[in-house]
């Protein structure tokens, strides 16, 4: 009958050498010894190791490397059927050219079930010069429900690679040990449209570069990828507790986890850094939803580096090293209630308290006060909310020198879905940056660039059937002020509420209501003069008028005087745009001549009932 695990793995110590290759075959295991191979470090055991695992195929049975040093001048393939492969012993690759040295399972379409490989441990004789991503230490392939268990490869360009051919790979767990010298240490990766990678589990792993080795050329610990037109969502896989120490010197980068997929949902925990970039991974692609929790590292200061490719963002690091709460959201600015925010602009237009309006009309403006409006007409304030039509939006000014990535939240009227992520980008001096690649990324949308309103919108409605109602921005290094909002774009939307979010170790400055940008959302509007007001005979008045920059016809207004006398009454109207007429009136019976004093004139607009 077929042998147990146990039974293979659980060996008696006092068995010879001779005696372990007949206790082995004994239990339906298969070893090179019988087709001639010496595991001696010498000769060459390609043919034996073959002819060992082409047997172990066609009989479905287990093959067993024992103890020593197995040297190989090519590719080893155990075939699908056999029923794993346990190592005890060593391969060593000595041929020269690249080569995927150890391959276990059937390529194309075919299915490896229920699979044990143990003990695996692949070495080049040589270390690999890193040139060519053919010469792979071990390539899994088509693996599903299936357990590895792997000791070591070293000094490979890549040191192992799960493969989904034809087929998946997936529902596996992987226990890692040492990858060592290698370029990448591991490779998620799909070679056809018709393939997947998804749903694995890793445990430890220990991956690392000596001092010298390749040291100019840029190195990853662990990359998921695909070949050109291959499938692209690897998604949920997760890496408990991996080590990195994969020498970054000189100009050379050495990062965690390169990410060129669009997948989502890959998670890594208690991750350790040494010698390492301080960047815990490289996206180049959407990848979406990913977390990196750095248990340790040589700074605190870890992040996530975007490619100039990479048209997505919404991941996270969560730095447990010296900063436990690290990642938890801040909240930046928000008006909970749009409706009870909104007041008259004008006769005929509406702003809304806090939040700047934007117009995403053509525009030749050039400088970030001529793109922020204090109220606009397409504003329309409903019993519950404020309707925004398709060329029309709400947002902030932010200071985003420092502070990168935020996230915007709202909610329209009955929870519909609509609206639309809107950014504009600014340099320090407060001129528009007009369609530079990198400056605005989004979770789960991709940015389009709208050349007639100079910004940059979102390229679908936000909708939770499409999950990306909530989204997270991530704003360019070049990118000192962002307009950031939301717009109706493809129709008027119904907005009650709006919020802004960014990460704990930044509180960056809300630009709205300074005075260099009084026009976004300001409902109250100050000056301060001095005025030397004539000579008052008894019962005269005085009229002049001040600049109040953003007062409109209809205005609220009250006037004040610094004086200590009770005789002069002052008050004001706006009679025009930007202009209020002031009165002062002596209502003594004697005339009264007051030294200079600071007027002030407070201009306020209405609320809307």
């Amino acid at each position: 009958m077929p042998a147990r695990i146990d039974d293979i793995l659980v060996l008696d110590t006092a068995v010879s050498k001779t005696g372990l290759a007949k206790y082995l075959r004994d239990r339906e295991a298969v070893l090179p010894a019988d087709f001639g191979g010496l595991g001696d470090g010498v000769a060459d055991d390609t043919a034996a190791i073959q002819a060992a695992f082409d047997r172990a195929g066609a009989d479905q049975k287990f093959c067993v490397i024992p103890p020593g040093t197995w040297n190989v001048s090519g590719t080893v393939t155990l075939p699908g059927p056999a029923r794993g492969l346990i190592m005890q012993g060593t391969i060593r690759y000595t041929g020269t050219a690249p080569a995927s040295v150890l391959v276990l399972g059937d390529g194309g379409t075919t299915r490896n079930g229920e699979k044990l490989y143990t003990g695996l441990d692949v070495i080049r004789a040589t270390q690999s010069d890193w040139s060519s991503e053919a010469d792979i230490g071990i390539t899994l392939r088509n693996l599903d429900a299936s357990q590895v268990e792997l000791r070591r490869v070293e000094g490979f360009t890549i040191g192992l690679r799960t493969l989904g051919d034809g087929r998946g790979f997936e529902d596996t767990t992987l226990f890692l040990g040492r990858l060592v010298n290698n370029r990448i240490g591991l490779d998620i990766w799909c070679a056809t449209a018709t393939a997947w990678n998804t749903s694995v589990r890793y445990y430890g792993g220990h991956f690392a570069c000596a001092t010298g080795v390749n040291a100019s050329q840029d190195r990853y610990g662990i990359r998921l990828g695909n070949a050109p037109g291959a499938y692209t969502n690897h998604n949920r896989h997760i890496f408990d507790g991996p080590n990195f120490e994969i020498r970054q010197a000189g100009s050379n980068v050495a990062i965690p986890f390169l990410n060129e997929t669009g997948g989502s949902a890959i998670i890594g925990r208690a991750l350790r850094m040494e010698a390492c970039s301080p960047i815990v991974a490289r996206h180049t692609a959407t990848a979406q939803d990913c977390e990196y929790e750095v248990a340790w590292s040589n700074t605190y200061q870890v992040s996530i580096d975007y490619a100039a490719t990479a048209t997505r963002c919404g991941n996270a690091v969560i730095n447990r090293h010296r900063a436990p709460a690290s990642r938890f959201q801040r909240f930046l600015a928000g008006v909970e209630n749009v409706r009870a925010r909104a007041f008259r602009q004008s006769a005929t237009e509406v702003g809304v308290e806090g939040l700047c309006t934007i117009a995403t009309s053509t525009t030749t403006a050039t400088t970030l006060a001529d793109f922020c409006f204090n109220g606009l007409s397409g504003l329309t304030p409903t019993a519950h909310a404020v309707q925004l039509a398709a060329n029309r939006g709400l947002g902030w000014v932010v200071d985003v020198t420092q502070a990168k990535e935020f996230a915007l939240a709202h909610w329209l009227m009955g929870g519909a879905a609509g609206g639309r992520l809107f950014v504009r980008c600014f340099d320090g001096a407060g001129n528009i940056r007009e369609n530079q690649p990198g400056d605005v990324l989004a979770s789960l949308t991709t940015m389009l660039w709208n050349a007639p309103a100079k910004g940059w919108n979102a390229g679908a409605p936000m909708d939770d059937a499409n999950l990306n109602r909530r989204m997270t921005l991530r704003l360019g290094e070049d990118v000192a002020i962002a307009q950031i909002g939301i717009i109706g774009f493809d129709g008027i939307i119904d907005l009650q509420a709006l919020r802004l979010y960014g990460l704990p170790e930044g509180a960056p400055a809300i630009l709205n209501g300074t005075p260099t940008l009084p026009n976004s959302g300001q409902r109250n509007f100050v000056l301060e003069t001095e005025v030397d007001l004539p000579n008052l005979a008894p019962g005269a008045e005085h009229l002049f008028d001040v600049t109040v920059t953003g007062a409109r016809p209809g205005d609220l207004c009250s006037v004040s005087l610094a004086t200590s006398s009770r005789f002069v009454q002052v008050a004001g109207h706006v009679w025009t745009n930007n202009t209020v007429r002031v009165v002062a009136r002596n209502v003594s019976a004697f005339s009264v001549d007051l030294p200079a004093a600071t007027l002030s004139v407070e201009v306020s607009k209405r609320r809307i009932p």
